[in-house]
């Protein structure tokens, strides 16, 4: 079974265990979600894991220096993290704190990438001059 399969019959029993516990423990629906996502990302976990060693070839091939590397994986990671948490607010109606967390997961992103950034407008500068 491929990992698209497992990953829609996760969502499938997900949904039907939802349903039923929503009318007798709404409560325990939060937990259930966090378990699913739990387990969702460690169906896939071995595609992560491919997926940094292909991007460390890549980078290591056109000699890009490794703290980038690692930055960006904290970005992604980070962009992944907060996506995950507003969606998990927004489902028990917490909009309002949802937004604020893709806010300050944005600044925090954009707080990340200064180092990249400095080096990019050095690397302009000395290719200008």
């Amino acid at each position: 079974m491929n990992i698209i399969t497992k990953i829609v019959i996760l969502a499938f029993i997900f949904a039907i265990l939802s349903l039923l516990l929503k009318s007798y423990r709404a409560e325990f629906v939060f937990l259930l979600r966090v378990f699913v996502v739990m387990l969702g990302f460690s169906l896939i976990i071995d595609y992560i894991s491919n997926f940094v060693s292909e991007l460390l070839t890549i980078f290591t091939a056109f000699n890009i220096q490794s703290e980038h590397i690692s930055l960006m994986l904290k970005i992604i990671a980070t962009a992944i993290v907060a996506d995950v948490a507003a969606d998990t607010l927004i489902d028990v109606g917490e909009v309002s704190v949802a937004n604020i967390i893709l806010l300050i997961s944005k600044f925090i992103i954009l707080f990340m990438t200064m180092p990249v950034l400095n080096t990019l407008i050095i690397f302009c500068l000395k290719f200008i001059t």
